[in-house]
């Protein structure tokens, strides 16, 4: 019985050593694959695949041991930073996409958002800039970081309608619904599909508008270069 116990214990604790071995060889590549890139965001996002596919997190607990999350936690955060301080847009957008920073990042978010409105203003508004400026009119909408501005906000936003966001729609609807803005707000609630759709708020349409109005805002929202309706619905009435 003791042999048996015996015999049992040395191949479970050979069985670790296999299973942590296997571990650090895993790390050891991704880490090397994340070092070899030289865009660090680019290397940031292809470690924080591999740490999900070598990491998987089960319903009770990780499939790795707390010492290699923990590396993986160290080389992202290092890698994070450093995409952040080479002003990468696709850092700056995720980061202040997030509902809630990172707390090692919480001094410097002022200093980092004024740094985002300014690249945001300097992008040249293609789909690669789309979350940038989704971002950008966030933080200004908000007002956390910066100096809430929402006309200004509502220029981000449109911009990054046009280079391809779909949740800038339900952004400006919301923001020219507290404005009460409710022609504007349609206008953009119009233009809320595809991925805004789920989450958009529908606004409730004023009891005194005609069918007509409705009609005419619809028409106006196949109309890209319109970002508000500045009565060119009530056009029926003059």
């Amino acid at each position: 019985m003791k042999l048996k116990t015996a015999k049992c214990l040395v191949l479970l604790s050979a069985m670790l050593l296999c299973a942590c071995d296997s571990e650090e060889s895993r790390f050891d590549a991704a880490r090397t694959r994340a070092l070899q890139n030289t865009d660090p965001w680019q290397a940031y996002v292809q470690l924080s695949a591999d740490a999900e596919r070598d990491c998987p997190s089960g319903l009770l607990e990780s499939a790795c041991s707390g010492k290699t999350l923990a590396d993986y936690r160290g080389l992202a955060q290092t890698l994070y930073r450093k995409a952040l301080s080479r002003s990468s847009p696709g850092a700056f957008a995720d980061l202040f996409l997030r509902s809630v920073p990172p707390g090692v990042l919480e001094p410097q978010m002022p200093e980092l958002a004024k740094k985002l409105i300014v690249m945001a203003g300097k992008s040249p508004g293609d789909r690669a800039s789309a979350a940038l400026l989704l971002a950008a009119g966030d933080v200004l909408q908000k007002g956390e970081w910066v100096q809430k501005d929402s006309v200004q906000a509502a220029a981000f936003y449109a911009r990054a309608w046009l280079a391809g966001s779909a949740k800038a729609a339900s952004r400006l609807s919301h923001l020219y619904s507290l404005q009460h803005d409710d022609a504007s707000a349609l206008l953009w609630q119009n233009r809320c599909t595809g991925e805004c759709y789920p989450g958009q708020e529908l606004i409730d349409v004023p009891a005194s508008w005609s069918p007509r109005k409705i009609l005419r805002i619809q028409a106006l929202a196949k109309d890209r270069s319109i970002v508000t309706v500045n009565g060119q619905a009530d056009w029926e009435e003059k």
